[in-house]
């Protein structure tokens, strides 16, 4: 459990109040260690005079025209009250109620059809979310309008992109196919990201949160306000720490969030730029209901082996460790009261490793021998990754009867894979520490093109149609983390994709408050670095879902009620076997299953 949350802010950042002053907020609680109490103590004397600074500063902005702006690179991917499709929408003030240090799937536990798991066993680490029981490699995330997914996994590592809850303005939850998105195929639900706006006025804020298992979070947030009229800089900076649940699963994050946005009239130039870095210790084994009777409920085996008197010992480097850095430039314009546009470009680079004790390991596959051939040693598993490209999108909305967007993007992933021998036990004296037993690379372009527009056609009925066309290549060298002599650096596998994905729907507004809406949508999804790795197959199919959706929903200034219905058939799914491979992940059969589906009632 995470509670309490204390924060100074001089200055409402989403407002444009010039004559705002210094607001306080009391303490919701007092923090549970000393030492947190003397941080604070410490963070609150020095953030006071640069409050009081910040006042003196006043202008006169557009607020409206300043937000508009800032949120076109979202509009064409986002669903609105017409939109014939089942969706969540999760606003600052809801975000910030429940933003204690977990990370972003817990935000999202509360909206329909949602599981949050948590490796650590408190929300924050390695976490995901599956949404009507699919899986994270099938859910697309976006962060203002560019793909977030891993290209080779198709998941989102939230633990790489720590306490961007902080940072972010809104978020829309889209499920089943939803619309039309840059990235990878959404299948259980697209996540659209939203960062927050710079703001019209000057700030500086502090937060902290202490809970349960020595979890801690503290965020220090800043915004020069509109310098200028037209000219801004907001920032974050923040610590995650905790032990976790489990044993041994502790976790420390450290972030940062920085953008910059120069506006005119019409136009606006943002780069946005955060950062995650996270040191995890493995949870990732999970468990058995017979281990848990013999060694209680937090017991984690991971890191467990034999020390030279025979003793069960954990292994304390058995962690794992990555940064990811993100890039994006993004211009928005204002063409005319009907059309608007937005291009972005984009940058990833991520690098870093895993390192655990393997007892008893066939050397062998490492590239060491000895008399015996068996021993205990220590490896790395590392892997070095750049993602780039550009999305853009056109939108034109003359009327409040018709709308239309086009959009699309490129992307370019490159990765590397490659293991190290840190240590071996029975070494022979011509074994080098940190010697490599593997490498491999990685390709993959994906590009999209879509099309999208809402018609009032009658009197209260609106018809939603979205066509896409996505295009897929992946190619990758052999990627067995096994030690070869003569590795082979030619290309394995080298499979391309094309898909038509259209959805077409209808929404009945019975009155400003009642709506019904039907619709249909069809999505393809390639296979995964993981389904070629542990099938170890070279050609694969690409699965494909049929989306049948019927809903109803009410809305009003406090409230708002709805039911779902949804079918989805699937032909050629990837279904899990049973089996786990050597890190504990599910494997899925490279025998695509025919003909399946999952069906259900979603109530809000």
């Amino acid at each position: 459990m995470l509670i309490g949350m204390a924060e100074i802010i001089p200055m409402e950042p989403e407002t444009g109040n010039a004559d705002a002053g210094i607001q306080v907020n009391p303490f919701l609680i007092l923090l549970l260690t000393k030492q947190t109490v003397y941080m604070k103590r410490f963070v609150l004397s020095i953030a006071v005079p640069f409050c009081a600074a910040a006042t003196s500063v006043a202008v006169t902005v557009d607020t409206l025209r300043t937000r508009q702006l800032q949120g076109v690179e979202v509009t064409s991917l986002r669903a609105g009250k017409r939109t014939p499709m089942a969706f969540t929408t999760i606003n600052r003030s809801n975000i910030a109620a429940v933003n204690m240090g977990k990370d972003l799937p817990e935000v999202l536990s509360t909206a329909p059809s949602v599981i949050t798991t948590s490796d650590a066993g408190n929300g924050i680490g390695y976490t995901s979310v599956r949404i009507r029981g699919v899986d994270p490699s099938r859910i697309n995330v976006t962060t203002n309008g560019i793909p977030t997914n891993d290209a080779e996994s198709s998941q989102v590592f939230f633990v790489n992109m720590g306490d961007i809850t902080s940072s972010l303005k809104s978020i829309q939850m889209q499920r089943g196919v939803g619309s039309s998105t840059n990235g990878s195929s959404a299948f259980g639900a697209s996540i659209n990201l939203q960062t927050e706006d710079i703001g019209g006025n000057p700030y500086v804020g502090a937060d902290f949160t202490g809970g349960s298992y020595y979890s801690h979070k503290e965020t220090l947030r800043f915004s020069t306000g509109l310098l200028a009229k037209c000219f801004g800089v907001q920032g974050r900076l923040s610590n995650i720490t905790s032990k976790g649940y489990l044993d041994r699963a502790r976790t420390q994050l450290n972030s940062y969030f920085l953008q910059a946005a120069y506006f005119t009239e019409n136009s606006m130039l943002k780069f946005v730029t955060f950062s995650g870095k996270e040191e995890t210790y493995h949870a990732w084994n999970y468990a058995s209901k017979y281990e848990q009777e013999q060694y209680g409920r937090r017991y984690n085996s991971c890191g467990k082996y034999k020390d030279d008197n025979g003793n069960i010992a954990y292994y304390p480097d058995q962690t794992d460790n990555y940064r990811q850095q993100n890039y994006q430039l993004l211009y928005n314009q204002i063409i005319s009261p009907a059309f608007n546009s937005n291009i972005s470009l984009h940058y990833t680079h991520g690098n870093g490793y895993y390192e655990e004790y393997k007892a008893k390991a066939k050397l062998k596959k490492y590239g060491v021998e000895n008399a015996t051939g068996i021993s205990d040693l220590v490896r790395q598993k590392r892997m070095s990754n750049d993602f780039f490209g550009f999305v853009a999108s056109l939108n034109y909305h003359p009327t409040t009867i018709f709308k239309a967007t086009v959009g699309g993007g490129w992307n370019k992933y490159i990765g590397d894979h490659y293991g190290k021998v840190k240590w071996v036990k029975d070494a022979t004296p011509a074994f080098v520490p940190g010697s490599e037993y593997y490498r491999n690379r990685a390709w993959k372009t994906d590009w999209n093109i879509y099309s999208k527009a809402e018609w009032e056609f009658l009197r209260g009925f609106i018809g939603y149609i979205d066509l896409q066309y996505r295009h897929v290549n992946y190619r990758m060298q052999e990627p067995s983390d096994d030690w070869k002599a003569t590795p082979s650096t030619e290309i394995w596998a080298d499979d391309s994709f094309s898909f038509f994905n259209p959805k077409v729907g209808v929404n009945y507004e019975i009155t400003p408050h009642h709506r019904l809406y039907a619709s249909f949508a069809l999505s393809h999804r390639e296979p995964t670095r993981n389904d070629y790795q542990d099938n170890y197959v070279n050609h694969l199919k690409a699965e494909k879902l049929t989306d049948w959706e019927l809903g109803y929903k009410y809305s009003s200034r406090v409230f708002s009620a709805g039911a779902n219905l949804y079918y989805m058939h699937y032909r050629d799914q990837y279904v899990l076997t049973g089996e786990i491979n050597e890190i504990g992940e599910m494997i899925a059969s490279n025998e695509n299953s025919g003909r399946s589906y999952r069906m259900g009632v979603e109530l809000e």
